[in-house]
């Protein structure tokens, strides 16, 4: 009696998680009926954002639309995160901008969700700099660059990926190899480390001189004066 009262509710049960999933793909609206986000949508919350080729990208970053919009700096340099009343403090980056099926979750999404055309990609890597450290392959924080968390990681593995394929310059590391660890035998202790020519930061871009004058008298200023009228003013204060 308690297996087959066991064996009904798990049949129940099952039925109506089946229930729920059709009613929930049953009410997804198709493209035709939510429309498509395109940029001079405003409010773009429920429609699903057009996909677009990575060759349509380089020539839409390379057109007149382009340089209208971001005029030449990063697409993130004028973006600014949406909030509910006067928070002081920056709300933590949210997870996505669009769901599994493509839509848009929010109105105010991230500076790569809102446009159509961007996408992370390490066939194009002029995108992927510029959400990059200056001089480096670091990328920025994601609270700099207002990224939803999703946008983020596909930023690092397209990254990653762009490395791999030679996409992105960068330096590599000189590496100093202990072979104790690969040849049991080896019995000599390891080298002097070394680095890549020998060369430091400050020995390539040294810090200018900067001279203070801290002991010299200052001159074309009526700081001396002043103390030669102190007593002047001293009377007047009274």
């Amino acid at each position: 009696m308690l297996a087959t009262g066991r064996l009904l509710g798990r049949r129940l049960f099952s039925s109506s998680a089946v229930c729920a999933t059709q009613k929930r793909t049953e009410t997804i609206p198709t493209p035709e009926e939510a429309g498509w986000a395109f940029n001079h949508v405003e409010k773009k919350k429920g429609m699903y954002k057009p996909k677009h080729s990575t060759q349509e990208q380089i020539e839409y970053m390379k057109s007149k639309a382009y340089f209208d919009a971001y005029k030449g700096l990063a697409v993130y340099r004028w973006y600014k995160r949406n909030l509910k009343g006067q928070s002081i403090i920056q709300p933590p980056p949210r997870l996505f901008c669009i769901d599994k099926h493509g839509r848009f979750n929010v109105n105010h999404a991230c500076p790569v969700c809102r446009d159509e055309y961007l996408f992370f990609d390490f066939r194009n890597p002029d995108l992927i700099l510029q959400f990059l450290q200056d001089g480096t392959v670091q990328p920025l924080d994601i609270l700099k660059t207002g990224l939803c968390r999703e946008q983020y990681a596909l930023l690092r593995a397209q990254l990653l990926k762009a490395k791999e394929h030679g996409t992105i310059t960068f330096g590599v590391e000189f590496r100093n190899f202990d072979y104790r660890q690969y040849y049991p035998w080896w019995s000599q202790e390891p080298p002097r480390q070394v680095t890549r020519g020998g060369l430091t930061l400050p020995d390539i871009h040294p810090d200018p001189l900067i001279e203070f004058d801290a002991f010299k008298p200052e001159q074309n200023t009526w700081w001396d004066q002043y103390w030669l009228r102190h007593d002047k003013f001293a009377k007047k204060a009274k």
